[in-house]
């Protein structure tokens, strides 16, 4: 059965075995396919020439920070901050619960991160392409992902906190400059359970040791720290904390109960001043390391209307 519209690219429903892009030319009586799409050494076939050479891009250095539990896991596939932005995330959605922090939280991890956009995104005036939410290492918008991919080539995405895609939170952020990236991996159609070596080679990710701007070429990262939440908040721990009838933050007072760390989530002083805390631990914690402040995140300067 034919489908209505064709989309060049890589289909995420195709069975594996057949998981190679798509041309969508039309074929007539008598014509030969098209040929598929030259690639690079390492099997890499995007739709577009400019993505098998290096970019004209500045390459740019930063630190990201992503909230987590105990585990550990690369940020591939991954949704990641800046400071500001964990600090949201962690005052929103993690410190909120009387007896436990929500997901199981306890630490924000630091990645020195470089990035290099891809000829694409610079010929559109665009360091980062729009921020992608992941469920479990599969993208899942805003957009057709795949087709964004396909264009740009496995870029670097970022938003502010409080605009699109996420712009539910307009008037609700204020520890500023609050910013959300996506790093796109492998394999970034399907959940991390559902990962193949065909999918690993069609969808390579952008991840690699040098970025250079090709679209297979975008990021490189390293850990480079982190600190607990109990550090943080100045508590020794969490479990006698919550024991002694203790409550990092109540959204409906606006106060904690034995703590008041997180009082105040729409006072811009006070988000500040949490904001200046995290950023003195680390520098700190890591006194070998870059300051917070010499990695500073660069703008966020996608465009939402070329994706």
């Amino acid at each position: 059965q034919c489908r209505p519209s064709c989309s060049p690219g890589i289909h995420s429903d195709d069975v594996p075995e057949y998981t190679t892009p798509w041309s969508c030319a039309i074929l007539g009586p008598g014509a030969s396919p098209s040929p598929p799409p030259p690639a690079s050494s390492d099997g890499y076939r995007p739709l577009k020439l400019s993505l098998l050479r290096p970019s004209t891009a500045e390459a740019k250095t930063f630190y990201m920070y992503r909230v987590q539990g105990d585990a550990d896991y690369e940020p591939e596939n991954q949704n990641m901050a800046n400071l500001a932005g964990a600090m949201w995330y962690l005052h929103h959605e993690i410190v909120n619960n009387r007896y436990e922090r929500r997901f199981q939280k306890t630490r924000v991890q630091r990645f020195k991160v470089t990035t290099k956009a891809t000829q694409p995104l610079i010929d559109g005036g665009m360091n980062f392409g729009v921020r992608f939410a992941f469920d479990l290492g599969q993208c899942t918008g805003p957009h057709h992902c795949p087709q964004a991919l396909d264009e740009f080539g496995y870029f670097v995405g970022c938003n502010k906190v409080d605009e699109f895609p996420t712009q539910q939170w307009a008037g609700k952020v204020f520890y500023n400059d609050a910013l959300w990236y996506s790093l796109p991996g492998k394999c970034s159609s399907r959940k991390f359970s559902e990962h193949t070596a065909q999918c690993s080679l069609s969808e390579p990710g952008g991840a690699c040791a040098n970025p250079t701007g090709q679209g297979n070429c975008t990021y490189s990262y390293q850990a480079a720290g982190e600190i607990s939440i109990d550090e943080l908040e100045g508590i020794d721990s969490f479990a006698k904390f919550v024991a002694g009838g203790g409550w990092e933050y109540n959204n409906k007072t606006d106060h904690g109960v034995h703590m008041n760390f997180w009082d105040g989530i729409s006072d811009a002083a006070a988000c500040r001043g949490r904001l200046e805390r995290a950023a003195r631990l680390f520098d700190e914690k890591f006194p070998g390391d870059p300051k917070t402040w010499e990695l500073a995140n660069p703008p966020c300067n996608f465009e939402p209307h070329q994706f």
